[in-house]
């Protein structure tokens, strides 16, 4: 399950991002990285073509690329009840895929302390990236991290903090081609 969430996390199996209430008290920012979506297809700049199975209320944000990407849901995720996806980059002739909830601005506050945990794993050893990015231009992100991958599922976690604050989204990306399974 992929949520923002206010607080600890207490080893879930989740893509969580945290904000410290009080010890046991969480909330969710975004939609649900889970079992439930739909199908998808959208047309991409210079004929390419983005199409797939994506998690409810998650969007690719890549058709203004000359990029092409399929999406579909895994049957193996890491663990019960989470949702799983495959993405695979065919080709990347100008751009890069842009994976995000968009679920409006998030305001990131001064000093809080944001967690993101979940799973990612791709045969090739394909590397996908995270990161809270501005929603508008242009178009910086305010922290990101590397996600590097093995053969089998591999947990990471990404924790960040603002010195002031931020107003964005949370998005994944990658820039090149290869095929990376994430997992919430």
């Amino acid at each position: 399950t992929m949520k923002i969430l206010l607080h600890s996390l207490c080893a879930a199996a989740l893509l969580a991002v945290a904000l410290p209430l009080t010890a046991q008290e969480t909330k969710s920012l975004v939609p649900a990285f889970g079992t439930e979506g739909k199908e998808h297809t959208l047309k991409a700049k210079d004929n390419h073509k983005i199409t797939g199975w994506l998690p409810k209320d998650w969007v690719d944000n890549s058709e203004w690329a000359a990029v092409t990407i399929t999406y579909s849901k895994l049957p193996d995720p890491p663990k019960e009840g989470v949702g799983a996806i495959r993405i695979h980059v065919a080709k990347v002739d100008e751009g890069q895929m842009q994976l995000t909830s968009w679920a409006g601005k998030l305001t990131f506050k001064k000093g809080a302390k944001y967690v993101v945990e979940g799973w990612v794993r791709s045969k090739d050893r394909a590397e996908l990236k995270f990161g809270i990015r501005q929603q508008g231009d242009p178009y910086e992100f305010y922290a990101e991290q590397d996600l590097s991958t093995t053969p089998e599922w591999k947990r990471f976690t990404f924790n960040v903090s603002f010195g002031e604050d931020k107003e964005g989204v949370v998005m994944f990306t990658k820039p090149e081609v290869g095929t990376v399974d994430l997992a919430g």
